[in-house]
């Protein structure tokens, strides 16, 4: 889950108070948005200076060990282990909460689970580890190495997309009884579909129907889904024109982009430290070169790896750094896997920029090639001619070969689809002249016009019969000013000829004349309407980049696709109440206002209290002993030889250094007081 997707789901009044937070108060007045400053590195840092240590620390817990995956209050205090009490802890998270760092849900029974959003995760690996990405990588152009290709090989998951999308257009998806695609669908799907199924296997990915669909069908449909380029009606999934129009004008590196969000979204491994290479590959930018065991060395020595790490279990998560993200990203066609033994067979890179996402396309993305028109009638399509073109190319022509360069092939039978889907000859030869490198060859535009010539001069077409039954009332029905212009023909003396189309509105004038006509259920009269004929099924896209306009959805639904969520906090209810220090001591009216304020000498029964207090309420005491200042976490209280000591975790005056354990007799130290961060930590 992500910023975006919280701000969705966001009642207004939790987002005032999150807006109401003086930190981000320079920037809001700017006419900053909530979701930039979250993930804004430069925005984070400040925030991050301006922390109190306890929400400094918890933050650096969470982000650590932890990632971005769900948590609650006892893997929080896991994860801080240290020098924090548990008071401290909850405090730290409360402040996380306020700044809308992390979020909070609520499950059925009233537990709570937290949530750094994957965004913010990768903002705040940048902000806490900003060295981590420096001099990782090797640049194309150093030492002679090949510079980065212009578009992602084949096959890649936006090439999938697009020709599942034409397979819908010319077959249509016809869903069963039982909500799936038939299974001779399937099958001719499958073959359009190029992704290599085994690098998926290693995911585990669980989505609907998973005994009906192989894990590439189930991934591409989800992505359509999710992106709401078809959509689920009248049992069958169909093509959402508006959508597709929007999509088909971006570049193929932003629909790439696009792409890479949502697969992160569904496949982002859980561990924290897989989640932290994912994001240090994702700074690797540039078209640099990185490998499975120079991200795992670089994490290691930020301290980002658990416990110690020996050889053998290098070896395995190298393995599973490879096989959970990288082979994948490879096969989905978002890196490239390196054949050059200068870098070794497990290096690879990005074959588009991350950076770039959401903002306007460079001229290094920009597709306006076009295709050559061979005198055999073959279509040659180089990688940089734009999807709109692509989509067009697919209605006239047949797919002969799929790869950098593609082929397709212009014939009679293709020309006759496209004419049944409203193109017209000529419309066809100056789609070929305005897009072809070198022109259309003479014999190929006449080919195409002696094609074309026959169609039309005999069409097939629905119609309906409107029968009267006698004379009279044929002759009344004729003399209806409204009714004439349904009327195709009268056949003979009771009987008219109407489209299907017009038997409704034709209806609702009988009816008003007195007479009532009962509709026949027959689909055509149901769903036909002026502009919904068969051969719109394969829709004709703007020629130009109007549809940029309106845009994609910027959130892509949690609950439209087949692959289901990682974890089910995105379906949980958001939490709206931000904690207050009430919450984290609800005992606070109980407490002796001098063991917070005054910092003296107790008699040895009091200070059993207060540590007893401090032990129940998991809090902190500041203890002065031989004229030095000491925080002490306490643990717990032993009685011993007719007078009771203490243990616990403590620091010298303060300091963030190393704790270490205490273990004093109740005469051992003078003053003290109690001390409950965020109401009177402030020493």
């Amino acid at each position: 889950m992500n910023y975006a997707q919280l701000l969705m789901r966001m009642p207004r009044e939790l987002k005032s108070r999150l807006e109401a937070e003086t930190i981000y108060a320079p920037w809001l007045g700017q006419g900053a948005a909530l979701g930039q400053l979250w993930t804004d590195p430069v925005v984070m840092e400040t925030v991050c200076n301006r922390l109190s240590r306890s929400e400094r620390t918890v933050l650096e817990a969470v982000v650590r060990r932890i990632g971005c995956e769900p948590f609650d209050d006892a893997e929080l205090e896991r994860a801080a282990v240290g020098s924090l009490s548990g008071a401290e802890v909850k405090m730290g998270l409360a402040g996380l909460l306020r700044k809308g760092i992390v979020f909070s849900f609520r499950k059925t029974w009233g537990e709570h689970l937290y949530v750094l959003p994957e965004d913010g995760f990768a903002c705040w690996q940048s902000v806490l580890f900003p060295e981590m990405s420096s001099g990782l990588g090797k640049v194309p152009g150093d030492a002679g190495l090949s510079l980065r290709p212009a578009l992602p090989g084949e096959p890649n998951l936006a090439r999938d997309l697009f020709h599942t999308l034409v397979f819908a257009a010319e077959q249509g998806l016809k869903l069963t009884k039982n909500g799936t695609l038939h299974k001779k669908q399937l099958h001719k799907l499958s073959e359009r579909i190029r992704l290599r199924e085994e690098a998926l296997e290693p995911l585990s990915l669980k989505y609907a129907y998973a005994d009906t669909y192989p894990p590439k069908i189930a991934l591409v449909l989800d992505m359509l889904l999710r992106l709401q380029l078809v959509v689920s009606e009248d049992e069958e999934l169909k093509l959402n024109v508006e959508a597709l129009d929007v999509f088909m004008d971006l570049p193929l590196a932003e629909q790439m982009r696009r792409l890479y969000g949502i697969w992160k979204m569904l496949a982002l491994p859980a561990a924290a430290w897989l989640q932290h290479a994912v994001c240090l590959l994702e700074r690797i930018n540039g078209g640099a070169w990185i490998t499975a065991e120079q991200l795992l060395e670089r994490l290691e020595t930020f301290g980002l790896l658990p416990g110690t790490v020996v050889s053998e279990e290098r070896a395995e998560r190298i393995r599973y750094l490879l096989r959970l993200w990288l082979e994948p990203l490879a096969a989905l066609g978002f890196l490239e896997q390196s054949s050059d033994p200068a870098f070794g067979p497990n290096a690879y890179r990005w074959t588009f920029s991350l950076a770039l996402c959401g903002t306007s396309v460079t001229e290094d993305e920009a597709e306006d090639g076009g295709f050559m028109v061979q005198p055999d009638f073959e279509l040659l399509v180089p990688p940089d001619v734009a999807s709109k073109v692509r989509w067009e190319i697919s209605c006239l022509a047949d797919l002969a070969a799929r790869d950098q360069v593609s082929v397709y092939k212009l014939s009679k039978e293709s020309v006759k689809r496209a004419l049944e889907n409203g193109r017209t000859a000529a419309g066809i030869c100056d789609f070929l002249e305005r897009h072809a490198l070198y022109g259309v060859p003479e014999h190929v535009r006449l080919s195409i016009g002696q094609w074309a010539k026959p169609y039309g001069k005999t069409v097939f077409t629905q119609a309906l019969l409107l029968r009267c039954a006698d004379d009279e009332t044929a002759r009344t029905v004729a003399k209806l000013p409204a009714a004439s212009r349904y009327v195709k023909e009268m056949l003979n003396g009771r009987d008219f000829l109407i489209a299907a189309a017009d038997a409704k509105p034709l209806a609702a004038v009988l009816e008003k004349a007195g007479f009532m006509a009962g509709l026949p259920a027959i689909p055509a009269v149901q769903a036909e309407t002026d502009g919904e004929t068969n051969s719109g099924r394969y829709p004709k896209l703007s020629a130009e980049r109007t549809a940029s306009v309106k845009g994609l959805p910027a959130v892509e639904p949690l609950d439209k696709g087949l692959i289901y969520s990682r974890n089910s906090v995105g379906f949980l209810r958001l939490e709206t109440r931000l904690p207050e220090a009430s919450d984290v001591y609800p005992s606070l009216h109980d407490i002796p206002p001098t063991w917070l304020r005054d910092y003296r000498n107790y008699h040895v029964s009091t200070r059993k209290e207060i540590v007893e207090k401090a032990i129940e309420m998991r809090s902190v005491l500041q203890i002065r002993k031989n004229g030095t200042d000491f925080r002490i976490v306490p643990r717990k209280v032993q009685e011993t030889r007719g007078t009771w000591c203490m243990t616990g975790l403590g620091l010298s005056g303060g300091a963030q250094d190393e704790t270490s354990e205490v273990r004093w007799l109740a005469e051992e130290w003078q003053e003290m007081r109690l001390i409950l961060p965020g109401i009177n930590d402030k020493y």
